[in-house]
């Protein structure tokens, strides 16, 4: 029996992506819902899993916009609103406003998740000149 092929480079890529994007926000719920529990000593990991958390998304959105033709509308579509409602989340944790914060983070989460599903069910586009 052989091996399956090995998806594309571009959605190797973009799939790697997805998941790192999606592994940051999982942690950040982790570290929020620690410090919501009552152990605030996990505050500095949630201020500073929010500079990685920023990093990667935006990162993610500007490879998604690179690969575009790779990725496919639907998903550069979810990771520019994805970084978007990210630099929202950032903003609105860093101006104390602990409510639409959470709201929001749930939100991110949904939006990092409905990414990832897209981006690993995807298939690169048919060459028409093939």
């Amino acid at each position: 029996m052989a091996l399956p092929m090995m998806p594309h480079p571009h959605l190797i890529v973009l799939r790697s992506a997805a998941t790192v994007v999606l592994s940051c926000l999982i942690a950040q719920a982790g570290w929020a819902a620690a410090v919501l529990g009552g152990e605030a000593q996990f505050a500095r990991n949630h201020e500073v899993g929010a500079w990685v958390t920023l990093a990667a998304t935006v990162g993610s959105a500007l490879l998604y916009v690179l690969l575009r033709t790779s990725a496919g509308a639907v998903n550069v579509a979810l990771a520019v609103v994805l970084a978007g409602a990210v630099v929202a989340q950032f903003t609105l944790g860093h101006t104390g406003q602990r409510a639409l914060h959470i709201f929001l983070g749930v939100l991110v989460a949904m939006l990092g998740t409905a990414l990832t599903s897209w981006t690993y069910r995807h298939a690169l586009p048919e060459d028409p000149g093939a």
